[in-house]
């Protein structure tokens, strides 16, 4: 049974944390450049942004499912240690866990000022919306680079 669950495992895993990982990484820069973009208003970005919000927390949850289901068809087990996954591997899944954690913080905490700000049916709140974009520029570049470096770990770790 194990012989086609984990490399669709896998493939369940690296499309999951693509389709989370290529937009997150996007985003991350159209934000970061928006503001030296002549007319590209913010609050396009960050609806644009939000609109794709499921889109992350399903695309992360795949990829999730697929690395858990993905190790125990390697392991047999679903036991944690260092041992079979070597320091390079210790450090993706270490990485992947703070990437996790930090897009919790990211969807409840850091984006609640620009939805605030920008509701759907009230006023837009320029002022307010600028003043929210600051800290989502800052929390948006951790995450791309928790996603980089996740995926380079897990690529390391794959190779040796």
């Amino acid at each position: 049974m194990r012989d086609w669950l984990e490399p669709g495992a896998l493939l369940l895993r690296d499309l999951g944390f693509m389709l989370y990982g290529g937009p997150m990484v996007a985003f991350a820069a159209l934000v970061a450049a928006q503001p030296r973009v002549p007319g590209l208003p913010l609050e396009a970005v960050l609806r644009a942004f939000r609109a794709w919000g499921p889109g992350f927390g399903l695309s992360l949850g795949a990829s999730v499912l697929g690395a858990l289901v993905g190790w125990w068809a390697r392991t047999g087990a679903m036991q944690w240690g260092t041992e079979p996954l070597g320091r390079a591997g210790t450090v993706a899944w270490l990485l992947f866990l703070a990437l996790w954690a930090s897009n919790i913080r990211l969807e409840v905490w850091t984006l609640e000022p620009t939805r605030r700000a920008d509701p759907p049916a009230g006023p837009l709140d320029a002022a307010a919306l600028t003043a929210a974009a600051r800290p989502l520029r800052w929390h948006l570049a951790l995450q791309a680079l928790l996603v980089l470096a996740a995926a380079a770990a897990a690529r390391l770790a794959e190779a040796g």
